[in-house]
């Protein structure tokens, strides 16, 4: 029993601590979001400075970006009640973002694009195409290391639910919805394109520069979304088969020649992108030697030190990859059925009686090849796993002569009833390249005062790539001399190599191929410089082949149906005709059909660059109305009219 005005003890002040204290909860709450970007813009710009001066010069973006941050991050609080949890999760998304595209833009000269994203289920297969222990740079290192600390400092003194313990269920709503809310509202895509849309032909390195890379991916985002051209009429696109349709030959060869095509990873001319380099010998003397007595030339790749897929879909479709969404590639549409319908080379050949096979020396898991290839024409589809178990390998990957040799045997083994359509696609050459990429060096012992003996190992991994290629080459022109049979192949390289040295250099810059390793500076003629890349057209039948120089991704397709003599569909009729004025399209290149480079289109190809979006459009995202047309063959056209004619079910 109590005593009557019995005083009760004064309880013990608990001593102050930090660990849990609410004002330093608020502080890191409020800090962490601004830490996560500037990390980001580290990563991307490389110096404190730079991103200083992006901040000055968007204040508004720096402003937009932290909010959206904050309520991402308070959302997440809200239903984790945890702050360290949210600000892990931004930070791995966010700086792995800029991570990603730091390294790419080192790799092949260009940031992360919102295609890319495609690929992120093999990003094993791709960061093995880095050089081994990549110096990723003191300011990767700062920015990791202040995320690292700022995750220490909430671990430590704002730890587990020390905050969010005191809301009730109320607060907690209210505060996620609020955050719902105003991120529903600033990146709805009509509000965020108001203030986040640039010029027409920007590209993604722009954004990024105008807008910091994660509004910038953001824009991107918005930027792909594929809208109707103005002139996406019905009527108009019964005019363009129309066009092609006068301008049709129907083939009739008196035989069919076996076509075999081989693009060459990275293949290039070291006499030509390697200036003042010498070698003890010539790292591809069986092109030199080829070129002496066959058609050769330029060929203009749609892409720079990567990106092998599009370059071998555009010239199987004839379709510009700079007409396709932001947010997708040739190798990665939308609407899987649309690989069902396009017009393509592999198909025209099937429909002409050829059998048709595609040859990979690595493994299928890149560019989704397993699933559109076969819906584009191809009976048969080999990759690495198809080889024997004793090909040869030099390095990391099979060599060009293992592959030349597959080929030959899958030769060998062909339908002998019917003539062969055979595309091979060699890895050896792939980057990345470095003084061990090899099992020894290549013998060729380049020499150059420009570059260091470090330097000058990563041009003898490249000159040993192209010696294997060019082994390749030779062994597949020394077989088909002695066929019987007649034989087109048609040899080219996907685009040249990267030769990135770091950040600030590559050896193409400290050879004076290019001034500046900053791909955003190119002008027109060193970005048609850096798309080029030697062809050779070669038969076993003394051909008389118009063979133009130069050749592109886009127009090749159209020219290998010819040269066979081979029935042409009507977009690929339109394809040839359409090459008298455009070459290549992709952003910031525009090469004429005389070879004349642009940064943006001229006028005088404006008409045709209209009619190919339209035409692209229609076959890709519209609504279909000559896509069938397009696809077909002529005289399977005039096939199905007269069958109709006569009251006959076409086929």
């Amino acid at each position: 029993m109590a005593i009557v005005g019995e005083r009760k003890a004064p309880e013990r002040e608990k001593p102050k601590t930090w660990r849990g204290n609410p004002v330093l909860w608020n502080l890191l709450t409020l800090l962490s979001p601004l830490v996560i970007l500037f990390s980001v813009q580290l990563i991307t710009l490389q110096e404190g400075g730079r991103v200083a001066e992006w901040a000055q010069a968007a204040p508004g973006m720096v402003l937009v970006t932290y909010l959206v941050l904050l309520a991402c991050q308070q959302l997440i609080t809200s239903i984790t009640g945890s702050l360290f949890f949210p600000v892990l999760l931004l930070s791995l998304c966010s700086v792995g973002l800029a991570l990603v595209s730091h390294l790419k833009e080192r790799m092949n000269g260009s940031p992360l694009l919102i295609s890319d994203l495609a690929m992120v289920g093999h990003a094993g297969d791709i960061a093995s195409f880095l050089v081994p222990d990549v110096e990723l740079g003191r300011a990767v290192r700062v920015a990791l290391g202040l995320l690292g600390g700022l995750l220490l400092l909430i671990g430590l003194l704002a730890p587990g639910k020390a905050k969010v313990r005191r809301w009730r269920g109320r607060h907690r709503i209210c505060v996620g919805l609020c955050c719902i809310l105003f991120m529903g509202v600033t990146l709805w895509p009509k509000n965020a394109g108001a203030f986040l849309g640039g010029r027409e032909e920007e590209t993604q390195a722009e954004r990024n520069e105008r807008l910091g890379l994660l509004a910038g991916l953001y824009a991107g985002l918005l930027a792909s979304q594929v809208a109707p051209p103005n002139a996406y009429t019905e009527d108009n696109m019964n005019q363009l088969v129309v066009e092609a349709g006068a301008h049709v030959h129907i083939r009739v060869p008196a035989r069919q020649p076996h076509v075999v095509l081989l693009m060459s990873e990275s293949f290039c001319d070291p006499s030509v992108m390697l200036p003042q380099v010498t070698f003890q010998s010539d790292p591809i003397p069986n092109y030199h030697r080829l070129t002496e007595s066959f058609p050769s030339g330029d060929f203009l790749s749609n892409t720079y030190a990567g990106g092998t897929g599009n370059v071998e879909m555009e010239v199987l479709t004839g379709i510009p990859l700079g007409l396709v969404g932001e947010g997708e590639d040739l190798t990665s549409l939308r609407d899987p059925a649309v690989y069902d319908r396009i017009p393509s080379i592999v198909r025209a050949f099937r429909s002409q009686g050829y059998a048709t096979e595609f040859v990979h020396s690595y493994t299928d898991r890149l560019y989704q090849r397993s699933n559109h290839l076969p819906r584009m024409g191809y009976e048969k589809t080999l990759f690495a796993s198809d080889f024997p178990a004793d090909a040869q390998r030099d390095g990391p990957y099979l060599t060009d002569l293992a592959l030349a040799e597959k080929m030959i045997s899958e030769f060998e083994g062909r339908d002998r009833s019917r003539p062969l359509f055979l595309f091979g696609l060699s890895m050896e050459n792939h980057q990345p390249y470095f003084t061990d990429k090899f099992d020894g060096p290549s013998g060729l012992k380049p020499a150059s005062d420009k570059l260091t003996t470090g330097e000058l190992g990563v041009v003898d991994a490249l000159a040993q790539g192209l010696n294997g290629a060019d082994a390749g080459l030779g062994a597949l022109v020394d077989y088909f001399s002695d066929c019987e049979e007649p034989v087109l192949l048609v040899f080219w390289g996907d685009h040249l190599p990267g030769l990135s040295l770091g950040q600030e250099a590559a050896v193409y810059s400290k050879l004076g191929y290019v001034e500046t390793v900053d791909t955003n500076s190119w002008d027109a003629e060193t970005m048609k410089k850096m798309h080029t890349t030697p062809y050779l057209v070669w038969s076993n039948f003394h051909a008389d082949l118009e063979v133009p120089n130069p050749l592109s991704a886009l127009t090749l397709g159209a020219k290998i149906l010819e040269w066979a003599g081979a029935e042409r569909p009507l977009f690929f009729e339109w394809n040839a005709l359409a090459a008298q004025e455009t070459l290549l399209y992709r952003q910031r290149l525009f090469v004429d059909g005389d070879g004349v480079p642009y940064q943006t289109i001229p006028q005088k190809a404006e008409e045709t660059m209209d009619a190919y979006r339209n035409l692209v459009y229609d076959l890709l995202y519209g609504e279909g109305y000559v896509s069938e047309e397009m696809a077909v063959l002529p005289s399977q056209q005039r096939m199905q009219r007269s069958r109709k004619e006569r009251g006959l079910t076409p086929f």
